[in-house]
């Protein structure tokens, strides 16, 4: 409560804030009031002052992090429905703010997006680098999708200033040729992958994500984004090109693969790729998947549906561990990633002396210096050119 008094001649209102007094002049008014005067002046000061300051600390409460996410992440969806982004960017930004509201959580409670400033981004990159031994890209990517939730909140006036302007966040490593598996690598690779396909067909392989899904990327150059986004048929709303809405599908009799990604679409024929064929009618028929090629439908040992399981796509980085682990069985580097098999299979075709614009229609660059820098040439091709030239 505050307090009225007289200092001299003038009227003063008082009220403490955080341990002090804070002095209000009253615009010089003096002279003498009576108690029902000086009651309903000091409640109007009271109200202007005081009240406003509980009533916007109660704001600050209701404005929590984990509740101003879920007002966000509420946004980005519809804008999915309204084919405004795609579902990969929406549900990689979701799955990535998580993480950080976990850390926060973890660490400070369930504060205020008010006081999300530069300290605590910091902290999250300090904590992601020797926490969760990330390398600079992830870091980045983490970072990009906390950022559109700050950029709402200024935008909402929930916040005045944008903590990022006083953060230095890691940039994304370049990739270079060291990244992308040599010709004898990606032979090991290729051949382990058409003999696990055969013998899946065959019926003497178990089903197995992540050697389907390597299989597409190496047969077809897909990314994992697009293999996992596959769907059995066309979707009502997969029409469209060039806007951020994304969708992969299979028409009816398994002829044709549509897929619109990056705001490129493209159409990729299958009736010659009799194994392809083959592969996604097995698919079909054991897993029993409805929409997605491959559904979320993880099951547990006693028959019953995994508590993560959501018959939805896979999220992207669900497939890199495994495919670590399996590059490890191959006895193949393991700091490539599950993209190395779409650069593979550019590189092949370049090897092969494909035209690039060719090259760039069937894998979907929209210019034709992206498939430019797939051309790098490993101590191998250096061989074959330099006995090539006696």
């Amino acid at each position: 409560m505050g307090t009225l008094y007289k200092n001299g001649q003038y009227w003063v209102f008082s009220y403490r804030e955080n341990g002090k007094n804070i002095p209000i002049s009253m615009d010089g008014l003096k002279g003498d009031l009576s108690k029902d005067q000086q009651k309903k002046l000091k409640r109007k000061y009271e109200i202007r002052y005081e009240d406003n300051k509980v009533k916007h600390s109660n704001l600050k409460t209701k404005r929590t992090l984990s509740k101003v996410i879920s007002i966000f992440m509420k946004m980005r969806w519809n804008k999915v429905k309204t084919q405004s982004l795609s579902v990969n960017t929406v549900g990689g930004d979701e799955k990535r703010l998580r993480y950080f509201k976990n850390f926060v959580l973890d660490r400070l409670g369930d504060v205020s997006i008010e006081d999300i400033d530069g300290k605590v981004l910091d902290d999250y990159t300090d904590f992601c680098r020797d926490i969760l031994n990330v390398n600079p890209t992830t870091i980045h990517n983490y970072h990009k999708s906390v950022q559109p939730l700050i950029k709402f909140c200024l935008i909402k006036g929930w916040i005045e200033e944008n903590p990022y302007d006083k953060v230095d966040i890691p940039k994304p490593i370049q990739r270079t040729k060291d990244d992308i598996p040599t010709k004898e690598e990606t032979k090991v690779i290729k051949e382990y992958l058409v003999q696990y396909v055969k013998d899946y067909l065959k019926g003497d392989e178990p089903f197995n994500l992540i050697n389907m899904t390597s299989y597409f990327q190496i047969r077809i150059g897909m990314r994992i984004g697009e293999v996992l986004s596959m769907k059995w048929k066309k979707g009502r709303d997969d029409v469209g090109e060039k806007h951020s809405f994304s969708y992969v599908y299979l028409n009816s009799n398994l002829s044709t693969l549509t897929i619109h990604f990056k705001r490129k679409l493209r159409t990729i024929p299958l009736n010659h790729l009799s194994d392809v064929k083959d592969l996604l009618k097995k698919i079909k028929s054991e897993t029993k998947s409805r929409i997605f090629v491959f559904e979320n439908n993880r099951m547990t040992k006693k028959g019953r549906p995994h508590k993560q399981s959501t018959s939805k796509p896979f999220d992207n980085s669900y497939c890199s561990r495994p495919f670590k682990r399996m590059l490890r069985r191959l006895e193949v580097d393991d700091r490539y990633s599950t993209h190395c098999l779409r650069h593979s299979f550019v590189t092949d075709l370049i090897r092969k002396d494909f035209p690039l614009t060719k090259i760039g229609n069937v894998v979907g660059h929209s210019d034709i210096r992206m498939t430019e820098l797939y051309g790098h040439l490993d101590e191998t091709d250096m061989v074959d050119i330099l006995d090539g030239v006696l």
